[in-house]
């Protein structure tokens, strides 16, 4: 299984940008996350994740809709003080990124069926019960795009998660803070920061 994450860029970019979290990143709804002892800076971005449902690979747009099954929510959890530091000094960002438990997911995957405009999904977060943002996630690119892009260099395989990283909310996450996201006004992940 891969967690490819689309990172939401600050400039215009001329094509999506990607990168990898290694599985054991991956925390299951509900679980706590224990805050590491490696960084005093971790935020929370919100997702949308699509869950991969077909062995693909140099896939055409017009054919990638057919590739991903179901729709959920997830973060994508950062050492910001770490990636500084890796940034300024023009090293490796894995270790701000790619640690242990450093995707929660939701265990609530809502066909796309159900869905209808993939796009067009209403996303909301909040921190301990108060709302972070809400709206229709700010996508640069269309989903086709984004599946058809990240295939020509990855197989995509079914069980692997597309995490599309958003503007939308950010947090920065404390020992005892409670983040809830939703899907369509349905919550959909929960996780408790110990």
């Amino acid at each position: 299984m891969k967690l490819i994450f689309i990172a939401h860029t600050e400039t215009p970019s001329p094509s999506p940008v990607f990168y990898l979290k290694p599985d054991t990143a991956l925390l299951r709804n509900r679980q706590p996350f224990f805050y590491p002892d490696f960084t005093r800076d971790v935020r929370a971005e919100l997702s949308l994740v699509l869950r991969i449902s077909r062995l693909g690979r140099s896939i055409p747009p017009a054919f990638a809709g057919r590739y991903f099954d179901a729709v959920g929510l997830g973060l994508s959890l950062t050492a910001y003080d770490l990636l500084r530091r890796c940034v300024g000094e023009g090293l490796p960002q894995d270790c701000a990124r790619a640690f242990d438990f450093a995707a929660p997911i939701g265990a609530e995957f809502i066909p796309v069926a159900e869905i209808g405009d993939v796009g067009q999904c209403r996303l909301g977060l909040s921190l301990n019960g108060r709302p972070l943002n809400a709206a229709a996630p700010l996508l640069p690119y269309s989903v086709e795009e984004l599946i058809a892009h990240v295939s020509q260099f990855l197989t995509l395989r079914m069980g692997d998660y597309l995490f599309i990283n958003t503007c939308l909310a950010t947090a920065t996450l404390h020992i005892g803070d409670d983040l809830r996201a939703s899907l369509n006004g349905r919550e959909g992940l929960r996780m408790r920061v110990r």
